[in-house]
């Protein structure tokens, strides 16, 4: 098996991206196992996304469907991959980006603002066994 490096001191895990056709359906499917909605739902027109925080006795859940008429996430649920990305928040979204890379990483999406964060940047990328990371900056650049 190919060891796999590190993540770089200072990422720290915020989410895991859970793909829906949706949320409502789902919302109350992880309330049943004790989650809590976290903050307030978000629409983010830029990824074609609509998406809420879950939290509860496990890690945090980010719930995205499509907003209408957008196909953002229809690969991944045509695949029947629900779980499909881990958030972390970095210091620089710009040097996790150049560390993916190393790491033979391809950027499914460039640093853009996020409206689930307030603004604050978010970045994906994917590695050669399609694990999709997505970088997010914890202060506004």
């Amino acid at each position: 098996m190919t060891e796999l490096p590190n993540m770089p001191d200072g990422y720290a895990f915020h989410h895991i991206g859970y793909a829906t056709t949706s949320i409502e359906r789902e919302r109350s499917l992880f309330m049943f196992l004790g989650y809590m909605p976290e903050g307030e739902p978000f629409a983010d027109p830029a990824q074609g996304v609509a998406g809420c925080f879950m939290t509860g006795h496990g890690p945090r859940i980010e719930l995205l469907e499509n907003l209408p008429g957008e196909h953002t996430l229809t690969p991944w649920l045509d695949a029947g991959v629900r779980m499909y990305h881990l958030g972390y928040e970095v210091d620089n979204v710009i040097a996790a980006i150049e560390w993916a890379r190393q790491q033979r990483a391809k950027v499914v999406t460039p640093p853009v603002p996020a409206v689930a964060f307030g603004g604050r940047r978010i970045a994906f990328v994917i590695f050669r066994h399609g694990l999709l990371l997505e970088f997010i900056e914890r202060h506004g650049s």
